[in-house]
């Protein structure tokens, strides 16, 4: 089951079953928060492999993880979240990763090209320019 964030206060109970999901009053967000106290794009929340990552969109009242203003901050399963005046518990199921396993296409290319990337429904891992091949490795694929 996706993860959730039930209310602990006014407003539904909001379930994140997209990677990333905007918060806001503004009708081009995913949740639609509607108070004065949210701005038009408040926050945005990221499924990242087993976790979850939410991020202030530079909101006038901030997001508080536990009570604690944060820019940006890993969410755990029984955090209380709060958004504007909005208050959540967080919850997901522990035994299972928050994102089903994407489907493996023999056809897709596995470089990480633009069309790849701008195609894709779920973070793409991008190789880091700095890792460099050691020069005893004679595959030469880079190691970290």
């Amino acid at each position: 089951m996706p993860p959730q964030l039930i209310t602990l206060g006014e407003g539904p109970s909001i379930l994140l079953d997209k990677p990333l999901m905007l918060f806001g009053r503004h009708a081009e967000c995913d949740v639609q928060l509607n108070s004065r106290k949210v701005s038009r794009r408040h926050c945005c929340i990221a499924q990242i492999r087993d976790y979850l990552v939410v991020r202030d969109l530079g909101s006038t009242n901030g997001v508080r993880i536990n009570g604690v203003r944060v820019v940006e901050g890993q969410l755990r399963s029984g955090d209380e979240l709060t958004i504007g005046n909005f208050l959540y518990r967080v919850t997901m199921d522990q035994d299972s990763n928050i994102l089903p396993k994407p489907a493996v296409n023999a056809s897709m290319n596995t470089g990480p090209d633009d069309e790849l990337l701008e195609s894709s429904d779920e973070p793409v891992p991008i190789p880091d320019p700095d890792a460099q091949a050691k020069p005893d490795n004679p595959n030469g694929t880079l190691e970290r």
